[in-house]
């Protein structure tokens, strides 16, 4: 069957990517040779065609495959959703075997080369994406997801899948930026024969504790399987969330508490978690389980998940490193069947369930009285101070909001903990207004005239770093770029406190001293980083308070 299946793969390959996938490299090789490296990056366009939902002719253009590759096949970075997709691919003639332990070993190396912007280890394919590269490695907010796909039935062997897992386990040392898939044979013509956008998504669900809302539509709600759920999104990820309006990793906090309830209170995630809402053509409960509403087992027909991406691909991520405690989970669910409803009934379901009750973590802060005492004291200087969503600053020389307010709060404060906080995810420091670390940074101790200075000190080092990321590349603008929230903890360290208590604007002299220490410390840090963490990726280094610690340590030591 499994030579059948290639046949298949192998027919739809060449029908959609004929005259598409550019073989000039390969002009002097044999009809083999030409026909090998024709499918092997026709198989990776197609993945990133349906993971990335891209056209064939945008996929085919992503192929950075042939000499000095550094074992990067193919690149893409979806700049809504943020999310950089890096891929090696393998085509087996004989339709047997898996990727060698030294294949993957050079994917692996090519990865870290490309997240430290190593551009002069790849070909000149690669380097015509640097414009893209630079942009992705540049936001904070990027996630890489690294693909294997090949064209075998052997399932990927112990020693190359430890390889990846290693990967996964030091770029993720600090926050999960990176996830991993693997397709062999098996999971590549489930999708071509389902077809890449057009065939439903069908589900046998387990539904524990379930139960049903008849009028005036069908549906049927419950917990399922965290495991479930992952399984899901492995297999139908993309396509799955084809109606939400926001796919995964749009929301990387809220992803973030999602995952670390997972892993640290799986028992608890139910209660915890908003739950997920799909729509579905039709659902029938088959006879196993009787009537009984303990469990049920349901058929779900052409499934598309409209409210609840995020907390699926929460899960799937969070599986990928911690299964034995995901297992453990349950999450909410319902299921509506548009069986007997209004044409316009799934549109207005998906808006709704996406723009309704949706509060967020900084709106909380309006109820803690100081941000209002802070307001008023810095008012009566003629400085405007803004906390409330909504609120606008007229003249931004005269006038802060409260995400300015906060940064500056945390990287003054002595423990480096704050500095990578507010780098790796600024929300987590309003999360709760009634304890640390909110009540750290906002207390009665703030002093409105106080508070404006460090703003002006942050300004001053962030226009300064601007300028140095316009004159530099590569590495060297990762960490112009990344450690900005570090360098400005070590400029307020370095400033006496009485620089802090004086209430007036700077002056140029303070101004050229603020820009020459800002130079100063990112040169110490660009130092010390490369000699402490030589392959990290550097804006995981800033989330990480370890190796933040190490660096400051041995800069004033």
């Amino acid at each position: 069957m499994s030579e059948i299946h290639l046949r298949q793969i192998k027919s739809y390959l060449q029908k959609t990517f004929n005259n598409l996938i550019d073989l000039s490299d390969y002009q002097n090789k044999s009809e083999t040779d030409r026909e090998l490296i024709f499918l092997t990056r026709s198989l990776a366009a197609f993945t990133l065609m349906v993971l990335a939902d891209i056209s064939p002719q945008e996929a085919s253009k992503s192929i950075v495959d042939g000499g000095q590759d550094n074992g990067i096949d193919s690149l893409y970075f979806d700049r809504r959703e943020k999310i950089m997709y890096v891929l090696q691919s393998k085509w087996k003639q004989d339709s047997k075997g898996s990727v060698k332990t030294d294949e993957v070993m050079k994917f692996t190396r090519g990865f870290k080369d490309l997240v430290n912007a190593r551009y002069e280890r790849f070909n000149s394919k690669f380097n015509n994406k640097t414009p893209d590269i630079e942009e992705a490695l540049n936001d904070a907010g990027t996630r890489f997801e690294i693909i294997l796909v090949y064209s075998g039935q052997t399932p990927l062997a112990d020693e190359p899948k430890r390889e990846l897992d290693d990967l996964l386990g030091e770029m993720n040392d600090s926050s999960d930026i990176v996830s991993m898939r693997v397709y062999n044979q098996a999971n590549i013509y489930n999708i071509i024969s389902q077809g890449a956008s057009g065939n439903p998504i069908n589900l046998d669900v387990c539904l524990f504790e379930w139960g049903q809302t008849k009028e005036p539509y069908q549906s049927y709600y419950g917990q399922v399987s965290a495991r479930e759920v992952a399984d899901w999104w492995t297999k139908h990820s993309p396509k799955l969330f084809s109606s939400n309006i926001r796919l995964f990793v749009k929301d990387s906090e809220v992803n973030e508490g999602i995952i670390n309830t997972l892993k640290k209170e799986p028992e608890k995630f139910w209660y915890y978690n908003n739950g997920i809402t799909a729509l579905c053509s039709s659902i029938g409960k088959k006879p196993l389980g009787g009537s009984g509403r303990d469990t049920g087992i349901f058929e779900c027909k052409d499934v598309k998940v409209v409210n609840g991406a995020q907390t699926v691909g929460s899960i799937a991520r969070a599986y990928q490193n911690s299964p034995e405690q995901v297992e453990k989970a349950r999450v909410l669910i319902r299921f509506i069947s548009l069986e007997n409803c209004p044409e316009e009934f799934a549109t207005e379901i998906t808006r709704f369930n996406n723009t309704q009750n949706r509060i967020d973590r900084r709106e909380f802060v309006v109820l803690d009285p100081e941000q209002e005492r802070i307001k008023n004291e810095l008012h009566l200087e003629g400085i405007i101070y803004t906390y409330k969503s909504g609120e606008s600053i007229p003249d931004g020389e005269k006038g802060f909001d409260l995400n300015e307010a906060t940064i500056s709060r945390a990287c003054k404060q002595n423990e480096v903990s704050f500095a990578t906080r507010v780098k790796d995810k600024i929300g987590v420091l309003w999360e709760d207004i009634e304890k640390p670390p909110y009540k750290t940074l906002f207390n009665r101790s703030v002093n409105g005239s106080n508070l404006w200075k460090l703003v002006q000190i942050l300004r001053v080092v962030e226009n300064k770093l601007s300028e140095v990321q316009k004159q530099r590349d590569g590495r060297e603008k990762l960490f112009a770029t990344h450690s900005n929230r570090l360098i400005l903890h070590l400029v307020y360290k370095a400033l006496a406190e009485n620089f802090f208590s004086i209430s007036s604007d700077l002056t140029p002299v303070q101004i050229n001293d603020i820009q020459s220490m800002t130079s100063k410390f990112l040169g110490s840090i660009m130092s010390e980083s490369s000699n402490l963490f030589p392959t990290s990726y550097p804006a995981n280094i800033f989330r990480n308070v370890t190796k933040c610690q190490e660096i400051v340590e041995k800069i004033l030591n």
